[in-house]
């Protein structure tokens, strides 16, 4: 099984969340999008077994989806 990502990517003064590529919500402070970001990790670890990963990324730098999302 794969490892699921989430991405939280700082734009527009605040925070994009992205669940393996997707675009999920947009949170005015990119703390709000890390604290939604880490909840979501926590419940899939607790769902699933294995947590997902949780990156924190600049608004030009380009991410990859990765192959179990």
């Amino acid at each position: 099984m794969d490892q699921r990502l989430l991405v939280v990517r700082r734009e527009h003064g605040g925070g994009t969340l992205l669940d393996c590529g997707r675009p999920l919500a947009w949170y005015p402070s990119v703390a709000a999008a890390l604290a939604v970001a880490a909840t979501l990790a926590d419940a899939s670890a607790l769902r699933g077994g294995q947590p997902a990963r949780v990156e924190l990324r600049a608004r030009h730098t380009s991410w990859l989806q990765t192959a179990g999302c």
